[in-house]
């Protein structure tokens, strides 16, 4: 920790939270805002006189504001870029997620469904960033993010740099690319911590200009990973890596299928001419996501039963609703507004305060109790309704739905990293079925943590969730249970009036 943690008057450093090649990431809160933030203090190069650094600093903090104006869903956003005791800090959204990487580390291989759905939110985050022409230049397992939900963000933007033309050297074999000086290529690489070699595209580390592909390339390499369990150029050395980038063919990822195996190889491709283009990664990232060929649910993940084997993360998995272009089939020919389900009242007695109803995305609302900057208790309701889908009506697919994420939760009952998800309990009087679990996701280097109670339901062709959130917990109580079962038998009996 800095003697003084208190950044540009405003930003009061917490904790560290992680250490890379290309910085150090702390939590933080934002004194002006009090909201919890991640800062990452870019680590400047060893070596540059004070002019250099002077450069590098100015030119870090360019591109990370460049960074900062892209939007996407899977992108993890950079809010503002200081100067600070001469290095550059970087603020960012604080995400609870858990770096691939560790998660392959710990867990192993992930399905090539669940591959698939992750490769198309890093997917989209990068056709955003190409179409602002900047490149990310760092996309690897250990940048990609898995939320308590599953979600995949892709993080790492605060470094990223403006496409160029300017060529590189080729290097050493072995060491990172290098350029003429400070204001040449070498000064991106810098920027992204000269990268992962094992992730860096093969004309990256032959000293020629990175493109759109060059990411594309990265993305094939992560994808390819985690799905097969271990790197596609994995060697015992920096240097062995770089040579097999360069000149050898990994071997096929059987355990990815023969689809998206060949679309892995194909990314991999030595010429980025011969790479395939966003359109065609994302059919068959698309057709892989769903390998049954079923019509699917508007929904961003795979079923929990997938995720919560595999990663046991808990929380909500959340549902998109859009617009169904079908018959219902069912009491609900559409979801009613989830900010209408709870009265005020009811509300108080959840969350220990009065709060607001706040729409945060369709199909869901959410309650806050607010003490400066902390969020110590937050209620949650989601409702979406399905549509006929083969032989089953819209009912019948609310009702499998239920009973998949029941197994799912059922399944992931346990311990995972410092995440704990309970058993699955049935719960009476909310709707024509419902279940209720727990999850407990302790904080780093502490007994407590965040708790989770949440109860899942369907009535006719509508799904249901009801989530509450608590902070600074060692356990999910029986009150909050309680409570939260409450709050689900007050929508349910709303949506009946």
């Amino acid at each position: 920790m800095p003697d003084d943690p208190l950044l540009a008057g405003r930003y009061r450093l917490v904790a560290r939270l992680g250490e890379g090649g290309a910085g150090t990431v702390w939590r933080a809160v934002d004194q002006t805002l009090m909201r919890d933030v991640a800062i990452k203090q870019v680590r400047v190069p060893d070596g540059l006189d004070p002019a250099g650094r002077a450069d590098f600093a100015e030119r870090a903090m360019h591109e990370a504001r460049a960074a900062g104006r892209l939007r996407d869903p899977a992108i993890v956003l950079v809010h503002d870029v200081v100067l600070d005791r001469g290095v550059p800090w970087i603020v960012m959204d604080l995400s609870t997620g858990r770096s691939l990487d560790k998660v392959v580390r710990e867990h192993g291989p992930l399905p090539p469904d669940l591959v698939a759905r992750i490769g198309l939110r890093v997917l989209s985050a990068l056709e955003v960033a190409h179409a602002h022409a900047i490149l990310h230049r760092d996309v690897k397992p250990a940048n990609i993010l898995l939320d308590a939900d599953g979600t995949a963000f892709l993080t790492d933007f605060g470094i990223a740099a403006p496409m160029r033309a300017a060529p590189m050297r080729a290097a050493p074999m072995g060491a990172a690319p290098m350029g003429a000086g400070p204001t040449g290529s070498d000064s991106d690489d810098r920027l992204a911590g000269a990268g992962s070699p094992g992730y860096m595209a093969p004309e990256r580390l032959n000293g020629l200009p990175a493109g759109p592909a060059s990411d594309l390339w990265s993305l094939g390499a992560s994808l390819y990973t985690i799905v097969q369990g271990r790197p596609p150029y994995e060697r015992p050395s920096t240097a062995a890596v770089v040579a097999a980038v360069l000149l050898h063919e990994p071997p096929f990822p059987d355990r990815a299928g023969r689809e998206l195996g060949t679309l892995l190889m194909a990314l991999l491709a030595k010429d980025p001419a011969a790479r395939p283009g966003a359109e065609r990664i994302r059919a068959v990232l698309g057709a892989a996501a769903d390998p049954t060929g079923r019509p699917r649910r508007r929904r961003l993940l795979p079923p929990a039963v997938a995720l919560a084997a595999v990663l046991a993360l808990g929380g909500g998995i959340w549902y998109g609703t859009g617009l169904l272009t079908r018959p219902p089939d069912g009491r609900y020919a559409a979801a009613p507004d989830p900010c209408t389900l709870v009265p005020p009242d009811r509300v108080r007695q959840i969350v220990g305060a009065a709060a607001p109803p706040e729409r945060t995305r369709q199909g869901e609302c959410r309650w806050q109790h607010r003490t400066g900057s902390r969020v110590p208790r937050s209620l949650l309701v989601r409702t979406w309704t399905e549509a006929p889908r083969g032989s089953l009506d819209g009912a019948g697919v609310a009702r499998t739905l239920v009973a998949d994420e029941r197994t799912g939760r059922s399944g992931a009952a346990g311990t995972s990293f410092r995440t704990t998800t309970s058993g699955v309990r049935d719960v009476t009087g909310i709707g024509e079925s419902a279940f209720a679990y727990d999850v407990l996701a302790k904080y780093i280097n502490a007994d407590t943590g965040k708790g989770t109670s949440l109860v899942m339901f369907h009535d006719s062709n509508l799904v249901g969730e009801v989530e509450l959130r608590v902070e600074d917990v060692r356990r999910v109580g029986a009150a909050d249970r309680k409570a939260v079962e409450e709050a689900a038998r007050t929508v349910s009996a709303s949506l009946r009036r």
